[in-house]
């Protein structure tokens, strides 16, 4: 049975959570599948990026979200594990209200789409940086299939089907053919270009 976008937040912020809080003191500085972060900045990315939906489903001004971004160095600094825990609260709150779902937002550099939708994007990123940082730690991802395939449909359905994924600028496309008999997690982090 598939999930619907409250259940993937769910199930994608519960194994996040979880994930995070397994990060070792020495592991912080180590780097990741996004080579641009290390598993701080990663973690930040997780923090911020929840605060920021959060924004847009709220309406607020391109320069408080890039206000809101500007902190994602620092946000896993004190206390990742409970600036993980407020900022999914604070996203779920938002997106459990009534009429939420169904409310027009623009997002900065997709356009127009429903809170629904916006949701969704944030729950498949969410998945897919969660196996990165999973990864980064040599820890299992110990993500449900069901959520897998969840982000699997987003990712090759409208508008990112037939490659259109890969122009904009979120992920690469993959080097290497998929090995056949796949996992549901290896055939999203294959798409996604991680392997």
């Amino acid at each position: 049975m598939a999930m619907d976008a409250l259940e993937a937040l769910d199930a994608s912020a519960e194994r996040n959570l979880a994930l995070v809080a397994q990060v070792g003191p020495e592991q912080w500085d180590s780097p990741t599948p996004c080579t641009a972060w290390n598993v701080r900045t990663l973690v930040g990315h997780l923090i911020v990026g929840r605060h920021v939906y959060c924004g847009i489903l709220h309406g607020c001004p391109a320069t408080e979200l890039r206000s809101i971004m500007a902190r994602q160095s620092e946000a896993a600094d004190d206390d990742p594990v409970g600036a993980c825990e407020d900022a999914v609260r604070a996203l779920r709150a938002a997106f459990s209200a009534p009429g939420a779902l169904d409310r027009t937002v623009t997002h900065p550099t997709m356009g127009e789409m429903s809170g629904r939708r916006l949701l969704v994007q944030l729950v498949c990123d969410t998945v897919v940086h969660s196996w990165d940082l999973a990864t980064a730690i040599g820890a299992d991802p110990g993500l449900d299939d069901r959520l897998v395939e969840f982000a699997y449909a987003f990712y090759t359905g409208p508008p990112f089907g037939d490659g259109a994924l890969y122009n904009v600028g979120y992920f690469a496309a993959p080097t290497e053919s998929l090995s056949p008999g796949a996992s549901p997690l290896d055939r999203l982090i294959h798409l996604v270009g991680r392997g």
